[in-house]
């Protein structure tokens, strides 16, 4: 990574206040991913750098840019050579490549795509998928069983099941969205079943899945590390 860009993510979490341990939590990483950042040995990958930017309440082009007016950053962009162009590769192997006015999206294989085209696609068409699906379900269970009181809980399914694919795209388990499949299901054997006591219960477990799944999303994340680092 650009050493002015690795100084810069430096200075801007000082200036914020953050440890590296402190980001690294915030962000859902490892302090030693936040340290390779600062050192120039790897870069964020575009998730992260989005939320570098939210974090410091400014736009991507201001975090990587200092203070400097857009005018100046195309200008300065337009005025660099191919040999001066930036280039941000994260822990996948995938890189961003930004060169004059263009931002390139380039794989593991060196094949070059729209900036993440090929998630957002994906992302968009399971979304669309599970919508129809879940207004069908929604539908067949309420006018053929009669179930009008308790089919809405199919709602509350639908971002749980659209997590379960964020969760193996960015490769954390912690993004499965468990809580609200837990409160899916309270509500579901509450009102069907009159359940409410004990299945109350069903919560404790959110709390023990988190303990569970955090390690887990650092062991896999440390792993890449040291194979990066092999």
């Amino acid at each position: 990574m650009n050493i002015e860009i690795a100084n810069r993510l430096q200075k801007l979490r000082k200036e914020n206040g953050y440890s590296q341990e402190e980001l690294a939590d915030k962000l859902g990483i490892s302090r030693q991913a936040v340290s390779k950042w600062e050192r120039a040995e790897s870069s964020p990958d575009t998730d992260n750098l989005i939320v570098l930017a939210r974090l410091y309440d400014m736009s991507l082009d201001e975090l990587l840019y200092d203070n400097e007016s857009n005018e100046e950053i195309r200008r300065r962009t337009l005025d660099k050579s191919e040999e001066e162009s930036i280039k941000l590769s994260d822990d996948e192997g995938q890189a961003i490549e930004i060169k004059n006015k263009n931002v390139r999206f380039i794989n593991k294989d060196g094949t070059e795509e729209p900036l993440n085209k090929k998630r957002t696609i994906i992302l968009s068409v399971i979304d669309g998928v599970i919508t129809i699906l879940t207004l069908i379900a929604y539908l067949i269970w309420s006018f053929m069983f009669d179930k009008w009181y308790v089919s809405w809980v199919l709602w509350i399914l639908m971002p749980v099941i659209m997590s379960i694919f964020e969760a193996i795209f960015k490769k954390r388990v912690t993004k499965f969205l468990y809580p609200v499949l837990v409160t899916a299901v309270f509500c579901y054997l509450g009102m069907e079943y009159s359940l409410w006591h004990p299945m109350w219960i069903l919560f404790i477990s959110i709390p023990i899945f988190y303990t569970i799944a955090d390690p887990i999303d650092k062991y896999v994340l440390k792993t890449k590390e040291l194979d990066e680092d092999d």
